[in-house]
């Protein structure tokens, strides 16, 4: 008598035909959320872009160029684990670095990567060397600035050179 004094009773009266029909519009309406999340997430500017999101985009990136360099799998499968180092490294972070198309939702050109064949058929990649800046970031005086040229609108046709 003790063990039936703590049970809960529950009526269940499901018709399984209407049940499935629950389960199917809910499933349906969580997919097209799910869907409409993620492009919400793709149509992000790239550095607010989560890393996830950033390796996905690498990978269709990789897809696209790779037929422009004939690239095998192995080849494919490098070279994306070498941007994702340099996802990792945070080289690839900025908007100056990753020209990224929202409308289209794909990478467009990564600066500064060179991809390369060597005479031996074998691809190379990396990236070029930053130009050091001299003395800092301080302004250059306008005594050192090299000649310009520039056009003025008002005269026409005319250019003027300027030299300083």
């Amino acid at each position: 008598m003790d063990s039936q004094r703590h049970k809960t009773q529950k009526k269940v009266t499901l018709d399984s035909d209407n049940l499935n029909i629950v389960e199917i519009e809910v499933n349906d309406t969580f997919k097209t959320l799910l869907e409409d999340s993620a492009r919400e997430a793709y149509m992000r500017p790239w550095h607010r872009i989560e890393r996830g999101l950033r390796l996905n985009r690498l990978r269709i990136f990789i897809e696209d160029v790779s037929a422009q360099y004939d690239m095998t799998k192995d080849e494919k499968d490098a070279f994306f684990i070498f941007l994702q180092k340099a996802l990792d490294k945070k080289l690839l972070n900025t908007l100056k670095v990753v020209n990224y198309d929202q409308e289209t939702q794909r990478i467009t050109t990564i600066r500064g990567l060179e991809v390369k064949r060597n005479p031996e058929n074998i691809l190379k990649w990396g990236f070029s060397a930053k130009k050091q800046k001299a003395d800092g970031t301080r302004k250059k005086k306008r005594s050192d600035d090299p000649p310009s040229v520039s056009t003025d609108i008002d005269q026409g046709d005319q250019t003027k050179i300027e030299e300083n």
